[in-house]
């Protein structure tokens, strides 16, 4: 990777059009979460490596203006005929020491953008260390992920400034229901889950489920298999009535909210920051007892006129809370603020 002078930097920064696509330098993370991120409009650049997760097709199709760089040229898949206006980490897990290097050596602001929760196992000296992998800009997925990290505690002083808050949208135009039966298999929809039994609830849905009728989509070996495309995932929840998730530290699954923008009655743990999503009784049910739970989806079997409409409040509500339209303009005023940061040493 050719070193970058920080006066081009600055020069390009200053010159830059009120409309012009920014060229964003990020790493393969979640891909509906980065297709949607996409429709901002601007030009991404994903580097690839060791120790990075990689961009999934079955997941969702690689947008046109997303392209994914050749992991097999290290750090010179970086392309030098791009002037890119900012760095892009999206979680702390592996990505931001790459994207705090790149930040440091193309003179880019960094923008840290963190989509989950930290390990429980975690003591306050780690979570201290973590706190100190700070970008010019911190983006959280909601007001729990932000005391959950100890953030606010921190650095009270600064969140007017560098901390901001961007909640979770879903394509509800792709995400949308169908008019036709559903099945009353109760489905679920979780990748790994065996292994992953400590924070997506495993046991708790083995015991939940017991006796009903159900369903699981997701890459977990002995158990199930991921949807074929991501057509074929929409259909799976346009066809069910009803949607189980019992994560336990997730701040809220992008699968529940898929469903819920799909018209599913849905049923769920009440963690993190889902009591915030879902009114109990009114666009889904949620508790942490196993029993209550079991009774919520044994009553939502039982009454379809009830599923059906708790199913239309789910899809209300993140037609008005979570939309394409809210994500993208939040995400669009933040990050033309944050390129026109200037490097500062």
């Amino acid at each position: 990777m050719t070193l970058v002078s920080p006066v081009a930097q600055i020069i390009r920064a200053a010159t830059r059009g009120a409309n012009e696509k920014l060229n964003i330098l990020t790493f393969p993370t979640h891909e509906r979460y980065e297709t949607m991120l996409a429709k901002t409009g601007h030009n991404f650049y994903a580097y690839r490596g060791e120790g990075i997760k990689d961009w999934n097709d079955t997941y969702a199709k690689t947008p046109d203006n997303y392209v994914l760089l050749d992991p097999a040229l290290g750090d010179n898949q970086i392309p030098e005929y791009v002037d890119f206006d900012l760095v892009l980490s999206q979680n702390k897990f592996g990505q931001y020491q790459k994207a705090k290097q790149f930040a440091h050596e193309l003179h880019l602001p960094l923008v840290s953008l963190e989509h989950t929760l930290p390990m429980p196992e975690w003591d306050e000296n780690i979570m201290g260390q973590v706190r100190e992998m700070r970008g010019d800009i911190n983006v959280f997925i909601s007001e729990y992920s932000i005391d959950a990290w100890g953030w606010q505690n921190r650095v009270q002083s600064f969140l007017n400034h560098d901390t901001f808050v961007i909640t979770h949208g879903v394509d509800t135009d792709l995400f949308c229901p169908k008019d036709g039966e559903r099945s009353d298999e109760i489905l679920s929809v979780v990748n790994d889950w065996i292994n992953r039994d400590w924070c997506c609830g495993f046991r708790v849905w083995q015991e939940v489920i017991q006796g009903l009728p159900n369903k699981v989509v997701g890459d977990t070996p002995g158990l199930s298999e991921p949807a074929a495309s991501i057509e074929g995932l929409v259909a799976t929840y346009q066809n069910s009535r009803i949607f189980l998730n019992t994560s336990t530290i997730s701040p809220v699954p992008t699968a529940l909210m898929e469903a819920m923008a799909c018209g599913c009655a849905v049923v769920s743990t009440a963690t993190c920051m889902i009591p915030e999503v879902i009114e109990n009784g009114v666009n889904g049910f949620i508790t942490n007892n196993v029993g209550e739970m079991k009774q919520y989806l044994v009553d939502l079997l039982n009454d379809e006129d009830m599923a059906k409409e708790i199913g239309e409040n789910a899809r209300k509500t993140i037609t008005e809370r979570y939309s394409t339209k809210q994500f993208v303009e939040n995400w669009n005023g933040l990050l033309t603020s944050s390129a026109k940061i200037v490097f500062k040493g």
